[in-house]
């Protein structure tokens, strides 16, 4: 990095030559000699597990098994890419991390705790990844067909797939039980105004309106609706309303066709009534149907 111009350049003398201040030191107040360190901070979902009623014996073949058979379950139900979903022990090996690894991620891990059976189908399709439904006669402890990966090879010797099947079995019959806190109105507001998107001026319009009215503010923003694979830019769940913010990128013929198909696709597959705002039409008294519906 050249501390005249601030830019990365090459180590081929290219810029030696054309910069006449190459070679400067920066430095600071005191006249020391200064360093630049880069760095960079992300948000991502997490989802932190702390498995009971282990195993004594093999505790530690057992969580790395754990790890893995989850996380590959989780990657097929949700149809997540292998670098969209990473994970770590932590506390001694005795909890399980779980985090998106994308910028802007599905949303997949809040998915997990909001659906009462989601763990169950999770439980279900680890047993058969695992070969517990359809027994592979070639694969004993793991294979590269289930559990084993170049990117956890380090823990090969730990994966046995057979510690884990009456944990999942277990888990076939599980239930979520979720102990939720009361959030006050203006918390949630600005829960909501940190998940926009911050390129759409029309969202935090809509979000101020609703706020301004007292009327009650949605669930969620910009969360992934698995069962039609899209994201509302607002959603109330229980209601099952979803509101769709359309500004000028919707305008073109195209999009207004893929909005219509995944719109409906969001009614008939997961029953929700959808609201839609545009940008050059009077949005504000189509709040006052959102208003008499709560």
């Amino acid at each position: 990095m050249c501390f005249n111009c601030g830019y990365f350049h090459s180590v081929d003398g290219q810029h030696r030559d054309t910069c006449e201040n190459y070679g400067t030191q920066i430095a600071d107040a005191n006249g020391d000699q200064a360093n630049v360190n880069l760095l960079i901070t992300e948000t991502s979902n997490i989802l932190v597990i702390e498995p009971k009623n282990i195993p004594t014996s093999d505790t530690a073949a057992f969580l790395t098994t754990l790890q893995y058979a989850l996380m590959r379950s989780i990657q097929a139900v949700y149809k997540l890419e292998d670098n969209e979903l990473g994970t770590e022990r932590l506390g001694g090996g005795k909890t399980l991390l779980f985090w998106e690894a994308v910028e802007g991620g599905a949303g997949v891990l809040t998915q997990l705790l909001e659906n009462p059976q989601a763990f169950q189908t999770i439980a279900q399709t680890a047993l058969e990844i695992c070969h517990f439904q359809e027994e592979k006669s070639t694969c004993t402890h793991a294979c590269y067909e289930c559990l084993l990966s170049c990117s956890n090879q380090f823990d090969h010797r730990l994966i046995n797939r057979h510690l884990v099947k009456g944990w999942l079995e277990q888990l076939l019959h599980s239930q979520l039980k979720r102990q939720e806190y009361d959030v006050d109105r203006e918390a949630q507001y600005r829960n909501l105004e940190q998940k926009v998107d911050p390129n759409s001026r029309l969202e935090k319009l809509v979000l101020d309106e609703i706020y301004r009215r007292g009327i009650q503010l949605p669930d969620s923003a910009q969360e992934l609706i698995a069962e039609a694979s899209i994201k509302p830019d607002f959603v109330y769940k229980t209601a099952k309303i979803a509101i769709f913010c359309d500004g000028s990128v919707h305008d073109s013929p195209e999009k207004q066709k893929q909005d219509r198909i995944d719109r409906d696709n969001l009614r008939y597959q997961a029953g929700y009534r959808v609201i839609a705002l545009r940008h050059d039409e009077d949005w504000q008294s189509q709040l006052d149907l959102l208003s008499e519906l709560f």
